[in-house]
């Protein structure tokens, strides 16, 4: 027994059990533990479905009866309907009422004692009949900026915008020319292309890319086209309908799939939908009520005052809700998403999803899994997916049939807290644990977890913003690498999918947009760091338990994190059949001290991947391993 006052832990099976989510009709045993010196009366459970609000009470049964403790336990069965259920413990004692709920609202495990209605744990409920694609759960995401990849054939400059500023030289640093309101009138284009990626397929594979995911490729005025012109045009500077089906067929020769960043929020203002400038044939809803789009759009004082993106009247939002949208993008024979299906498009990323009905994404996902099964949906969401609300409702993205997967910020807010020494590595560990508890193993295991994106500084430049300043720039420049090396192999044996972010692998530095934007520097790579991302994607390719495989977090001091990865009996994480194998990945964030760490393990002879030539022994089931500061490694169980 815990020789605490009282005790309950969401991670321990004993005290919790299933682990994690559950799916809908199941039954979930909770236990508590409580030292008899509180002469308990009653143990009241204590839980609320999140759908109606409506709590539900059970007296809790006395299951083990010690000398010093007494444990409590009641089963619970889980609701029909996919939702969050919350819960926390009454404790009633002769002379007072206790409370024990999670010690902190963001994170399970362990909880304490209250004197009031604490933070309450959650269940996650979901429906079992929907399940992420396999290939989805085994892929490696390459993230592509199109005008800033590479440049493929005669470039025809002409093609871009009126108002373009274009580049001579594709060394330049990406620059935006604004106006006395802070506002862009001059937008910047490199020139690459649809072409130029499918050049680079070759390139591609040597990295162990599964997968490409585009930013937007449709006509718009912008170098980002986060501002729609038309979803039924590819943007003729990036090439034609027939160049990104190439590129389709092509990357399929080589086992890639590609996905496109869907942006169904809002438009353009310069768009055939909108029209704001005139510069479309067609009578936009700017123009007139009479417009067939005017319904699309929120007017206030028509139409100078309308509904926009954060306000940025360049992109005025769709009312999502709106039918004739609806069909337009999903129903329709000629429909958005039918249309580029027909071209063997079958994988999207919606842009700021949590803008999107909830409604709306299920029926994009509908479509899209009617037409082939192994489609994903991916949504950009940028806390914890399970209980995210936006605009005064609980999202239903993993509960089943919304979203196949979203970006992991969360995780990647984790990591550089943990580098930056914001976090130590139990903090760590059990912030990983939290969300392996709120998200079914479904998605889990199918989240996109990066450490650069588009919308956010890359992980050089942000790594080199942490580094005291009584280093040398040689020193800095050692610890970038190290800290690199360790990040991104962390991502890369992680559950989930790995997103590397285009030019991270040559060493591209970018602070904030469009600084984050830069072209790839073709001829000038960082060898030593693609390099390693190629052997690093060798690896999570070769090793299946890498991708698939059972998964446990640990923490060893302040400084070293560490999780395992196992598949045993020749089956996986999800009951397929997979290698046997057991891989350990530890780090040593200290960038000063070597930390010596003693490991309970497995008996037997630990092989380093990178260097082959390192061997541990374990000794009575313990692995001792010295760690150099910053170092990494990831170790594998020899047969």
């Amino acid at each position: 027994m815990r020789q605490k006052e009282m005790y309950h832990n969401s991670f321990e099976e004993s005290y919790r059990e299933p682990f994690g989510a559950a799916p809908k009709g199941s039954a979930v045993t909770l236990k508590l533990d409580v030292l008899n010196r509180h002469r308990v009366s009653h143990v009241i459970l204590h839980y609320i479905l999140d759908r109606t609000d409506h709590e539900k009470t059970k007296e809790m049964d006395v299951c083990s009866e010690e000398h010093q403790c007494t444990t409590y336990e009641t089963t619970i069965k889980m609701p029909e309907s996919p939702q969050l259920i919350w819960y926390f413990f009454e404790i009633i004692s002769e002379d007072r009422t206790l409370f024990y709920g999670r010690e902190r609202s963001n994170e399970s495990g362990e909880g304490r004692i209250y004197d009031h209605i604490p933070p309450s744990w959650q269940i996650t409920v979901y429906d079992p009949v929907y399940e992420t694609p396999e290939w989805w759960k085994n892929a490696t995401m390459y993230q592509i900026f199109p005008d800033r990849f590479y440049a493929a054939g005669d470039i025809d400059m002409k093609k871009a915008p009126e108002t373009s500023l274009v580049h001579a030289h594709w060394e330049n640093d990406p620059v935006y020319i604004r106006n006395e309101r802070g506002e862009v009138i001059r937008w910047d284009f490199f020139g690459g292309n649809l072409k130029g990626i499918t050049e680079k397929l070759d390139y591609l594979e040597t990295l162990g890319i599964t997968v490409l995911y585009l930013n937007p490729i449709f006509e718009a005025e912008s170098n980002h086209r986060y501002d729609t012109g038309d979803y039924h045009k590819i943007d003729k500077l990036l090439g034609t309908k027939e160049d990104f089906e190439a590129l389709i067929e092509e990357a399929e020769k080589r086992g890639m799939e590609v996905m496109l960043d869907g942006v169904f929020s809002h438009t353009g203002s310069n768009s055939i939908y909108f029209n704001r400038e005139g510069k479309y044939d067609s009578l936009g809803a700017y123009q007139s009520k009479n417009s067939p789009y005017f319904s699309w759009y929120t007017f206030h004082n028509y139409p100078n005052e309308y509904d926009a993106w954060w306000g940025v009247g360049t992109l005025p939002t769709l009312r999502k809700e709106n039918e004739d949208y609806q069909n337009f993008l999903i129903h329709d024979e000629d429909s958005v998403i039918k249309t580029w299906q027909k071209s063997g498009m079958k994988h999207w990323r919606l842009d700021v999803a949590d803008e999107l009905t909830d409604d709306l994404i299920r029926q994009i996902y509908t479509q899209l899994k009617k037409k082939d099964s192994s489609s994903v949906l991916l949504g950009e969401v940028w806390e914890d997916a399970s209980n995210k609300s936006a605009y005064g409702k609980r999202r239903d993205y993993f509960l089943g049939g919304v979203l196949d997967s979203v970006m992991n910020y969360p995780m990647r807010r984790i990591l550089l807290d943990f580098i930056k020494g914001d976090m130590d590595a139990y903090t760590v560990h059990r912030r990983l644990m939290t969300l392996c508890e709120h998200y079914p193993k479904e998605y889990f295991y199918a989240v996109m977890n990066m450490l650069s994106s588009h919308d956010v500084e890359r992980i050089y430049t942000m790594l080199a913003d942490f580094l005291p300043d009584d280093f040398s720039d040689e020193q800095k420049e050692q610890l970038i690498f190290k800290q690199i090396k360790a990040l991104s192999l962390w991502i890369y044996a992680f559950p989930g999918v790995p997103s590397l972010y285009y030019g991270d692998e040559a060493g591209l530095t970018g602070g904030a947009d469009p600084d984050n934007r830069k072209p790839y520097p073709w001829g000038r790579e960082n060898q030593e760091l693609l390099d390693w991302y190629t052997e690093i994607g060798k690896w999570r390719k070769e090793h299946d338990v890498l991708r698939t495989g059972h998964w446990k977090s640990f923490a060893l001091d302040d400084d070293v994190i560490g999780f395992e990865r196992w598949n045993e009996n020749n089956i996986d994480h999800f009951g397929n059949e997979a290698a046997d194998e057991r891989i350990l990945f530890l780090f040593n964030r200290n960038l000063r001290e070597k930390r010596e760490i003693n490991i309970p393990i497995q008996k037997g002879k630990w092989q380093q991947l990178e260097n082959k030539k390192s061997i541990f022994s374990s000794k009575n089931n313990w692995l001792t391993i010295k760690l150099d500061p910053s170092e990494n490694m990831i170790l594998r169980l020899m047969k």
